[in-house]
Order: structure tokens, then sequence, then C-alpha cells
């Protein structure tokens, strides 16, 4: 029964069909509450739930409850619906037109079917809402186990980048009251860059930093980037350079984007084997 098909009071069409799933616990709280309340004042629905429960207390193992499959409840509903409108329109046979005790019986096997039926189609549900939580489970795992590996990638690459044999260390620096500072690790095997910096001065709206390699006859970008609310910044490039090429590095202020060649002041400079 979906939130739209919920109404107050219930009729007896609509609540017959869910006194199956009452019975056994497979109404979400809010139908349950609804059918319940029906079943209180309906003498058909009232003597089908209490025919239900003796059914259940006499079956090898009862069914559990829990939340059933859509369309399994759905079919399950509209045949139930046919057999209360019928009894509704007086068209049940009665007890006394096949015999009192054959009637019972066959309406008690009746019951433990439908009641059968019921729990098969919880027991389905249940299962397939298990796989789908495993299989998001299992994704989820996946995804952090990827993430935490392309950390430990990044954090190995950045060792080696600062400490392999082929490394070059250049320190900047710049002028003022509290200037900034940075480190360059040149991987000269890798062709990586890798720049350290603090306390770099907050940038205003519109601006950013940028790298510069510099060598005789030019001065080569090697990425904008912007400091951490403390100051720091970590910068990473990859770019071949002859090792006697480079004269200097440097870190300028530039308008957002950067520019093809310095324009700005010069926030950090080094030169090269310093």
């Amino acid at each position: 029964m979906s939130d739209s098909q919920i109404t107050l009071p219930l009729t007896h069409g609509a609540a017959f069909p869910d006194i199956g799933a009452l019975a056994i616990g497979a109404l979400p709280s809010d139908e349950e509450r609804l059918v319940r309340a029906h079943v209180e004042g309906c003498a058909v629905c009232s003597a089908e739930l209490q025919a239900m429960m003796i059914v259940i207390a006499g079956m090898p193992s009862a069914p559990l409850g829990g939340t059933m499959a859509p369309g399994h409840r759905a079919d399950m509903r509209g045949r139930l619906m046919q057999r209360a409108a019928k009894e509704a329109a007086g068209e049940a046979p009665s007890d006394s037109a096949r015999g009192k005790s054959s009637g019972n019986l066959l309406r008690f096997m009746a019951i433990a079917a439908a009641l059968a039926a019921i729990a098969l189609g919880v027991a389905d549900y249940n299962q397939y809402a298990l796989r789908r939580e495993l299989v998001a489970g299992a994704a989820k795992r996946d995804s952090v186990i990827g993430a935490l590996s392309a950390l430990v990638h990044e954090r190995d690459a950045q060792l080696a980048a600062m400490t392999g044999p082929n490394v070059s260390v250049m320190e900047l620096s710049s002028t003022g009251v509290h200037p900034p500072t940075a480190r360059m690790f040149w991987d000269k095997s890798t062709n990586r860059w890798t720049l350290f910096a603090h306390g770099l001065p907050t940038l205003k709206a519109g601006r950013t930093y940028e790298l510069w390699l510099v060598t005789k006859d030019k001065k080569i970008p090697a990425g904008t980037f912007k400091p951490a609310g403390d100051g720091s910044a970590l910068v990473s490039a990859t770019y071949a350079l002859q090792q006697a090429d480079l004269k200097a590095i440097a870190v300028t202020e530039e308008p957002e984007g950067g520019v093809s060649a310095p324009t700005g002041a010069v926030i950090l400079a080094g030169a090269a084997g310093s």
C-alpha cells in the first residue's frame, strides 16, 4: 500500500488484503496502525486476523516479519482484494455448503498458503536488500582502499622527489619583516619539481601566485597556486630541463589564471644551486 493509497479510516477493501502481512509483522509501522484500527471495528477482518494467528501458531516454523517486495505485495493484494469484494457481496461459500469440518480445513490450508507466500516475498526481498547492501559496502570499501592507495603513492612520490640521489635542493627567500620562505626539490631523474613554501601573504581577490623556472633566455611558467590559511603551499610540477640551463627559481604575484611572462612583484626567489 503506497502513501497515496492510505486513507483514514481504511475501507474493508483496502484493509483486508494487508491482514496477512499484519499477522506476520510485514507492514511498516504507519500502515500497521491504520490496518489495526480498521480490524478493531470490522468483524470480518478481526475474524480473519484471529484465524491467521491460529494458523501461525500451528505452523512448524512461524513466518518471519520484514518488508515485502513491492511487486510480490501488489500481486498478493490484487488476489486478496478480489476475495474481500466477494465476501462483502456475500458470495463467500459457507461452511454448511461444503461441510463445516472440511471447510475449516480448506480455509486453514488457504490461510497457511497465503501466509507462506507473504513470508516468501518478505524473505526474497530481505535477501535482495542484503545483497544490495553488501555490494554497496564492498564498492565503498574498494573506493576507500583506492583513495588510500593513491594517497600512499603520492606520498611515496613526494618522498622520492625529496630524497633521491638525483635531487637538487634550492632555497628561496624574500625580504621584509616576516618574509616567506620556500624550498624547491628538483628530481632530475623524473623531471619532477616540488616546492614547499611557508609564510606566504594572503592574496586579494582575483590574484594568484605563479612559479617560474628561470633560464638564461626565458622564464618558464610552472603553475599557479594559492596558499592555505596558514600561508603554506605545496606545488608540484613536471618539466624537463637541463641542469646547466637552470639559473634561478622565482614566485611572483599575478592575475587569476596566471600569465605567460611575469608581470607582478617577486615574492620569492632563489638561485640555482643555492
